[in-house]
């Protein structure tokens, strides 16, 4: 007989089938904080995540300044979230200092991309 518990949900299901290297146990969310899509949010929920005004992007802005692949944040081996300009027209800026190469992000921190500002929030819990 076997006792042992087995895990129901898709989350269960998933980690039956991927490695561990491949979990994402923290998620990250970027909040829209300007006008022109005040409180829109997203979560950053693969290993590289393509921000910009592309179909194709798993972020998609839509903002005239902003370029069709404008960045890429990506999750590491560690569990850091980076960020990195991907030779955009007009920069990514990371609290007010122009992107020239992948940077790590940090609770709060403020990117903004053409006319849009987001916010880096990682997931918290109430220990």
């Amino acid at each position: 007989m076997n006792h042992e518990k087995t895990d129901p949900t898709l989350a269960g299901k998933l980690k039956k089938n991927l490695k561990s290297s491949e979990l994402i146990i923290n998620k990250a969310a970027l909040l829209i904080v300007s006008k022109n899509a005040f409180g829109e949010c997203f979560v950053i929920n693969k290993h590289h995540n393509f921000i910009g005004r592309s179909d194709s992007c798993d972020i998609r802005i839509n903002d005239n300044l902003v370029s069709g692949k404008h960045c890429e944040i990506t999750i590491e081996e560690d569990g850091k979230y980076y960020i990195n300009d991907l030779e955009s027209t007009n920069s990514t800026y990371l609290n007010k200092k122009k992107l020239s190469k992948k940077v790590h992000l940090l609770y709060g921190d403020r990117i903004v991309m053409g006319n849009t500002i987001f916010r880096f929030f990682v997931e918290e819990s109430l220990d």
